[in-house]
């Protein structure tokens, strides 16, 4: 059953990604260093920026995002499922990455909520390993094999994992746009939201808290230099050869963005984290020039339709369901606004007023921006003669069915009683035949 539900998660955000991808020119006007970008408001599903959002590139630590779904999916119980840290699951382990100070605890147990704190704040490679070995039953291969398979079930075409921890091969990359499926439905499994958007933990048996690694949800890192204070969550990343890599949502109240910035450049002379500021300036672009305008209110008249079984010829104004806004640049033009309607070519009376009749898609300067439901303006009723003229053509017809039906049962019978019949004349001919020998 959980699988079920996963493979409809799946499909829904593939549904709207196809649906609500835009390639509408928002006015974008920042510099930005991250060499792939990818910039979607959550809640519209409509994508307001990208930068070779499908060019292949290493996803460094962001890998996480997809080690985190893999282990939910496979493990019921976060708090209750202890595992043993083992010198083999920590055989691999480059001691010079990120980690969560696993080594220090060598033949103790961890919850698997503890691991998933420490794979998801410091970074920890040593928590993916080990989380990957007991997932995958002591072999990271198929903990990995899991990762690509998912990947393919969120439609990634341009992503494939070598390893759980995001550390550099040549064979493990990812697209930012790819990166966006993985974490729009990351967000949907357990406790991913709150766990990526925790700045400090203390595990089971640590002296001192493990602290994020992002600092545009933690003041205290980084001296404040990054902190953002729509920030929430998710996931950093850095190796020398995929440079700094970031994947976070910021949110007012009425927008949720997702930022992918993927192979920013960076120095350890100057220690600037340019996929942080670039995220941070494009929340900041987004939220200043980009608004949900009502286009069209419940009380105007979009389009109107033919009513049949009426008195006289009738046309039905349609009006929205409810206010049609759409994601459009702050001063948008009203004159590039298009729509078009998918509905019958007419309905039939009576017909209740608020009765959904067909759809309206909106386009601004040719792109498709939203969509919304047509309903009738009023109420029609239907032409009392004609619909006994219906009634009493549709009683015929019946009728007329039913005799039909009779005369051929008829037929049947007559037909089959006229067989049998001559097969009995024919078995006493010959009885009588052989009597005249015998």
């Amino acid at each position: 059953m959980k699988k079920v539900i996963a493979v409809c998660v799946a499909v829904l955000i593939l549904c709207m990604t196809a649906i609500s991808a835009s390639a509408l020119d928002y006015g974008f006007n920042v510099e930005t260093v991250s060499k792939g970008i990818y910039l979607e408001e959550l809640n519209s599903g409509v994508v307001v920026f990208e930068k070779d959002a499908d060019v292949q590139t290493y996803p460094a630590s962001t890998t996480k995002i997809m080690t985190y779904i893999i282990v939910a999916e496979n493990v019921a119980d976060f708090d209750g499922t202890m595992v043993e840290i083992t010198e083999d699951a920590l055989a691999t382990l480059d001691p010079e990455s990120s980690v969560m100070g696993l080594t220090d605890h060598i033949g103790e147990s961890f919850s698997v909520k503890d691991l998933l704190y420490g794979l998801m704040l410091p970074s920890g490679n040593d928590a993916a390993l080990v989380l990957a070995t007991y997932v995958g039953n002591g072999s990271i291969d198929a903990f990995v094999e899991l990762m690509n398979n998912k990947a393919k079930e969120l439609g990634c075409a341009g992503t494939h994992f070598a390893n759980p921890h995001g550390l550099y091969d040549p064979d493990h990359y990812s697209t930012p746009r790819d990166m966006a499926k993985i974490t729009k439905y990351a967000l949907t499994v357990r406790d991913f939201a709150e766990i990526s958007n925790t700045k400090q933990y203390t595990p089971a048996g640590f002296e001192d808290p493990i602290v994020t690694t992002n600092y545009m949800i933690d003041k205290d890192g980084h001296n404040g230099d990054y902190y953002y204070p729509y920030a929430k969550g998710i996931k950093t990343g850095f190796t020398d050869e995929a440079g700094r890599c970031l994947v976070t949502t910021a949110a007012t109240d009425s927008y949720n963005y997702l930022c992918i910035a993927f192979g920013a450049a960076y120095s350890y002379e100057d220690d600037i984290n340019y996929a942080m500021l670039d995220s941070i300036n494009l929340y900041n672009w987004a939220f200043d020039n980009i608004a949900y305008q009502t286009v069209y209110p419940t009380t105007d008249v979009v389009a109107n339709i033919e009513v049949d079984n009426t008195k006289e010829n009738t046309t039905l104004d349609l009006v929205p369901t409810a206010d049609v806004k759409a994601l459009l640049p702050v001063g948008y033009r009203p004159e590039l606004i298009t729509t078009q309607t998918d509905m019958p070519g007419s309905v039939s009376a009576p017909i209740n007023q608020g009765s959904v009749v067909g759809k309206l898609n909106v386009y601004y300067n040719n792109e498709l921006v939203t969509t919304a439901e047509l309903c009738a303006s009023a109420s029609i009723d239907g032409d009392s003669k004609s619909q006994q003229s219906k009634s009493d053509t549709e009683d015929t017809v019946k009728l007329i069915l039913i005799i039909v039906f009779i005369v051929a049962t008829v037929i049947i019978l007559l037909i089959v009683y006229l067989v049998v019949n001559k097969a009995r004349r024919k078995k006493r001919e010959v009885q009588r035949h052989r009597r005249r020998y015998y």
